[in-house]
């Protein structure tokens, strides 16, 4: 994501304690940061984005992506994570893509025993956090 970040002139942070191990689908963890990394870039015109992840209790991961792009209506909120739903789905859409890539982060993360949810407000940003066991 660095190179289509920089290329916006977005800074990406991250933040992380030392990890040793994660119990979990290498490709697929990949995939759905890849997919809220991709998001979060294709939404946000300036600023930053923060990748951060804590342990918390119980030795959950909780994994966050936090922009301050576009935001996601409240009365959206729901939509987004079902098939073929994009916030921008006229026939002059700005932003290009399927509407699949939520749907299947939120599948994938509930294949490793985790949960997704996510907090927006619009024109100001939104945060997608997930979070999956030590052993999922």
């Amino acid at each position: 994501m660095y190179p289509i970040a920089s290329e916006k002139g977005l800074n990406l942070d991250f933040i992380y304690p030392e990890i040793e191990y994660i119990h979990a689908d290498r490709l697929k963890l990949k995939q759905i940061l890849n997919n809220l990394l991709d998001n979060a870039v294709k939404f946000t015109d300036e600023g930053s984005i923060t990748f951060k992840v804590e342990i918390n209790e119980g030795n959950n991961y909780r994994f966050s992506v936090i922009d301050i792009g576009i935001g996601i209506p409240e009365d959206k909120k729901d939509e987004i994570f079902e098939p073929f739903k994009q916030l921008d789905s006229g026939t002059n859409r700005r932003y290009s893509g399927t509407g699949l890539g939520l749907t299947l982060v939120k599948r994938l993360v509930e294949l490793h025993g985790g949960e997704l949810w996510v907090e927006s407000v619009e024109s100001e940003g939104s945060k997608f956090t997930f979070k999956i066991p030590p052993e999922s």
